[in-house]
């Protein structure tokens, strides 16, 4: 009986002792597959829309600009007019004089035309020569001279071989005078001909 006592407590310390004791750890085995994807949840409500913000008010109109003054509101012109030899009259040479207070500004580069038209409507800007259609040689001269600074004009005409006649010298003849002041329109220095009475009266608005 003893025994058999004495035979389970060996038994009992044995199998504890062995449980005691551990071998060492193996390899680690290869992963498993992987799982299935679990089900999607779902997707949660839309979120209440903003409002809307408030307009921002218009700006003011700024005021509106006055118009330009016209390039061409300080051209002066004359009106046609007769010659008149106030200075000299003889047969062959002819001059007389205009005056004017605006002959004597300065106009800063400005011009002062003066223009001839004959008994059969040409028009010619002075200094204006003819010649002689025989033999080529100068027949008669009209010439314009502005005489600084009093306000005088001379026009003085001269022909050579013949005397003139009334009807070249006075008769339908007429004289007309333009001034441009420097900064009007000076742009027409280079695309205009002066001696285009045409284009000149055209470009300034000049009633014939």
């Amino acid at each position: 009986m003893k025994l058999k006592i004495i035979l389970r407590y060996v038994l009992v310390i044995a199998i504890v002792g062995y449980m005691g004791c551990s071998g060492e750890d193996g390899d680690m085995g290869p992963a498993g597959p992987q799982g299935e994807q679990g089900i999607q949840g779902e997707p949660g409500a839309d979120g209440v829309n903003g409002t809307d913000g408030v307009d921002g008010a218009d700006g003011a109109t700024g005021p509106r600009g006055l118009p330009g003054e016209d390039g061409n509101a300080n051209v002066i012109y004359s009106d046609r007019f007769s010659p008149n030899w106030n200075l000299i009259n003889q047969p062959r040479i002819k001059r007389m004089v205009i005056n004017n207070p605006d002959f004597g500004r300065n106009y800063d580069d400005g011009v002062i035309l003066f223009y001839w038209t004959t008994g059969n409507g040409s028009t010619f800007l002075l200094p204006w020569n003819t010649f002689s259609s025989f033999d080529g040689t100068l027949d008669t001269s009209r010439v314009s001279v502005i005489k600084g600074g009093s306000g005088d004009a001379w026009i003085e005409i001269r022909k050579y071989g013949s005397d003139f006649t009334d009807s070249e010298t006075v008769g339908s003849n007429r004289l007309r005078y333009v001034i441009i002041p420097g900064g009007v329109n000076t742009s027409a220095k280079n695309t205009i001909d002066y001696t285009d009475y045409e284009a000149v009266k055209n470009f300034y608005h000049i009633p014939d």
